[in-house]
């Protein structure tokens, strides 16, 4: 079943259907956490729904944002969101594979490339029953390192690339980036509560660039005791104080 949800109150839509996983707050705050300038070529690498290509649209002037989806309902439906909000201009859908970018677009097409991959090898954990909620959770269609091959394939030279992901992985996304040359730059840590540890994490690497990682303060995205979004989070989806 098919339902209308607010991205942006008041301003920006997105159809969900329950037959997909529905996106969460982990493509939210990446979509917040990349930076981009007029003129940038964006892509999204394992788009699902478009959360984030319509996000960086919405938000920033001048960019032009493609979002690669493997799934062909997925990718549908992604194109359905973007004429949803009237981003035909601004945002392209391509159903593909991004395994193969490497042969079949241009090294260094890019400006920034982001990516809100599944994070459980295929070897962990159960694998849902649901090919798509399958697919969106384990490496079913591309490993981690897949998408940050593809990623430094994709990039100029100085571009960012930005990546959320699961903390206890991020060792091995460093040692992967690094491979791909690739250096992580900027981190942050998120936690749901001030009292928890951090689950996910944030990150944008630069091609190219000298080691040097900035560390920035840790996200908290709920109010203690409380089911209330922090103020940064409200101000992050748009809402009120």
């Amino acid at each position: 079943m098919e339902e209308i949800h607010y991205l942006i109150e008041e301003e920006l839509e997105i159809i969900q259907d329950n037959r997909f996983f529905k996106f969460g707050t982990d493509s939210v705050l990446l979509a917040n956490f990349v930076k981009l300038r007029r003129g940038d070529n964006v892509i999204d690498l394992g788009t699902g729904s478009g959360v984030i290509p319509l996000l960086l649209a919405y938000k920033n002037q001048g960019v032009k944002v493609s979002g690669v989806e493997i799934q062909k309902p997925l990718a549908d439906l992604a194109q359905r969101n973007v004429e949803l909000n009237q981003m035909d201009d601004k945002i392209k859908i391509i159903n593909q594979d991004l395994c193969p970018l490497k042969q079949e677009m241009e090294a260094g097409s890019f400006d920034v490339v982001v990516s809100n991959p599944p994070y459980l090898p295929v070897d962990a954990g159960k694998i849902k029953a649901n090919k798509y909620l399958a697919a969106a959770r384990h490496e079913i269609h591309a490993e981690l390192e897949d998408v940050i091959a593809a990623a430094a394939h994709l990039l100029k030279f100085g571009g960012l690339f930005y990546l959320v992901y699961r903390v206890e992985r991020l060792t091995e996304v460093i040692e992967l980036l690094a491979k791909y040359n690739c250096q992580a730059k900027k981190l942050r840590f998120v936690q749901a509560r001030q009292d928890k540890e951090a689950d996910i994490f944030l990150l944008q690497a630069k091609l190219g660039a000298k080691p040097g990682l900035r560390v920035e303060p840790v996200l908290i995205i709920y109010q203690p005791d409380s089911s209330q979004y922090t103020e940064e989070l409200k101000e992050i989806y748009g809402e009120d104080s």
